[in-house]
């Protein structure tokens, strides 16, 4: 019992009556992984899902990245002919002026951006603060030490230490040590690196080998 409870709060499993005084919108469509359309008061909204990112599919200037199909493919399946409950986290809009906010599926309560994750369809986005980071850190963690979804290219499992906020000291060339990037910057950085600002995104070395130059000045 006590695992299932654990189980249950890390999916973001919620109590009765928590949506009593929330409107479930219908799904429109589903964008790209991380992204969806809903229809509010008769209108589309475009919707980011917050503390989720999944590979690009439909970015106007870069490719369709690895495994970017799948991650679509997975969010379609979980929302198609579905409502959602909306829930908005600390800022309600980005910069493009899609709304910021956690999903859940009507009627069941499924945390969807947790999902995402927990399936390894998605790395958690700590470049900003939000809510449940904490929870989705530990979700993500889980994902790719089991191989799930686009963790399962990497030929071996992760420790639980490779995939913390402080990666190891290893060299480029180690495929599961976390890196970190800039929204505008062209390099990965390790963690304590002088030219990594506050906003930050982590992402798989892996990953980063194929979208970034490496810094000279952290990785010497």
């Amino acid at each position: 019992m006590k695992i299932l409870l654990t189980f249950l709060i890390l999916i973001g499993s919620v109590h009765a009556g928590e949506f009593d005084d929330l409107t479930a919108y219908p799904v429109s469509r589903v964008v790209d992984g991380d992204t969806v359309v809903l229809l509010i008061d008769g209108s589309p909204a475009k919707v980011r899902l917050i503390g989720v990112d999944t590979p690009e599919t439909v970015h106007p200037s870069k490719p369709v990245q690895h495994y970017g199909k799948e991650a679509s493919t997975f969010t379609r399946n979980l929302l198609r002919g579905e409502s959602v409950y909306l829930k908005y986290g600390f800022q309600r809009t980005d910069r493009y002026g899609r709304l910021l906010a956690y999903l859940y599926r009507a009627p069941d309560g499924l945390f969807v951006n947790a999902e995402i994750v927990r399936q390894g369809y998605g790395h958690a986005y700590v470049a900003f603060q939000f809510e449940h980071m904490d929870r989705f850190m530990v979700l993500q963690a889980r994902a790719r030490e089991a191989g799930k979804g686009l963790w399962a290219t990497s030929s071996a499992h992760p420790t639980p230490k490779s995939i913390s906020n402080k990666p190891d000291r290893q060299s480029p060339g180690n495929d599961h040590e976390t890196v970190y990037v800039t929204a505008s910057g062209k390099k990965y950085h390790k963690d304590r690196c002088r030219y990594l600002r506050k906003s930050k995104k982590a992402l798989s070395i892996e990953e980063a080998k194929a979208r970034y130059t490496v810094c000279k000045i952290c990785f010497k």
